[in-house]
């Protein structure tokens, strides 16, 4: 285990690791062992891209990850809640731009950008081709698929991360996979769209041509449950859409203290087949186009809806998502909390962050 340094001007190889002489990425990745903690600082911006897909192949051990740390140009690691600067610029590149390949890696302030076509090219930045994997106030932006995954790589913990100017936010095919604290914004796709099931708290999304959730199950993949909570979604097609394809999702499913404003469809649009179950318990909504839910489904228990009278966010058309002062949301969940995504006075993570 030991503590090695990282610098994008050096290139993409070279280096002995040491802060006066510090490592390009691929000679850093190409030396990981695990326990090992990489500070990397500079911004990417085409003298770190490797022409080809950058592949961190090199794991750890559930009680020793590999940590990539993004920091400023004094070696200082770039606080949670501050936009990084440290990266990998795609440089337009055809393949996406990151893989994770290996499992029991950490990355904390990391930035992913620039695939060919940008959001208009289907060209992905980060792909998780990993189980047992966290990635903690990263950003991905300027390409196809921001976050994705393959079916196999369970266990991903996405917490405090951006994805912007895409087609989709976070494209998730696993079962075991947590989106906490994140946000997406100026998608033409979906923001959160989960393949087989999993769980989306405190997330957000504005300004999407999709909708803020999507569950859309292959009826090959083995089918888990959906937990939405605390969600807000402003300026979509949809809030959340569950689609039963084939006619099957699990038996539970829930989306709890969830609040939508100005979509074009539904607050949540659910198809619940015959002898399933679903449940949706106190969620908000207002000005959405086709009202709350759609007439029909079949097994679903529906309760607690709040119409919201005012507009609950401070500056939505900013994408400050906070609940102003005074409106219905405040306290209004079952659990007495507040209904909605941004909760200023909740300051740490209720879930695990790293191993």
């Amino acid at each position: 285990m030991g503590t090695y340094y990282v610098d994008n001007d050096v290139g993409v190889t070279g280096g002995s690791g040491t802060p006066a002489d510090p490592y390009g990425i691929e000679t850093a990745i190409a030396a990981a062992q695990p326990g090992d903690v990489f500070y990397w600082r500079g911004g990417g911006e085409g003298d770190v891209s490797p022409g080809h897909k950058l592949n961190f192949n090199r794991g750890g051990s559930s009680a020793a990850p590999v940590r990539w740390i993004g920091t400023d140009d004094d070696w200082a690691p770039i606080p949670v809640g501050q936009t990084p600067t440290t990266g990998v610029d795609g440089n337009d590149g055809t393949y996406p731009i990151v893989e994770i390949s290996t499992p029991y890696q950490i990355f904390e302030s990391v930035r992913i950008h620039n695939a060919e076509g940008g959001r208009y090219g289907g060209v992905g930045g980060c792909y998780v081709n990993a189980s047992r994997m966290v990635m903690r106030n990263c950003v991905a932006d300027d390409c196809g698929l921001g976050f994705y995954s393959a079916a196999s790589a369970n266990g991903l913990l996405f917490a405090q991360c951006r994805s912007h100017n895409v087609y989709n936010g976070f494209s998730l095919n696993p079962f075991t996979v947590l989106c906490h604290s994140c946000v997406v914004n100026d998608a033409d796709g979906d923001a959160f769209r989960f393949q087989m099931g999993g769980i989306c708290v405190y997330c957000r999304a504005y300004d999407l041509g999709g909708r803020g959730v999507e569950l859309y199950y292959d009826s090959s993949l083995p089918r888990t449950p959906l937990l939405v909570d605390h969600f807000s979604a402003y300026h979509c097609l949809e809030g959340v859409r569950i689609n039963a394809y084939n006619g099957t999702y699990p038996n539970t499913f829930a989306v709890t203290n969830s609040l939508f404003d100005t979509c074009n469809g539904y607050a949540v649009n659910v198809t619940a087949p015959p002898g399933q179950l679903g449940f949706l318990a106190n969620n908000g909504s207002r000005n959405c186009t086709n009202g709350q839910v759609p007439a029909g489904c079949t097994g679903l228990i529906n309760e607690g809806w709040i119409a919201l009278p005012s507009d609950p966010f401070e500056d939505a058309a900013q994408g400050d998502l906070s609940l102003v002062r005074g409106t219905p949301a405040i306290g209004a969940a079952l659990d007495g909390g507040d209904l909605g995504a941004l909760q200023r006075r909740f300051s740490r993570l209720p879930y695990p962050v790293q191993y």
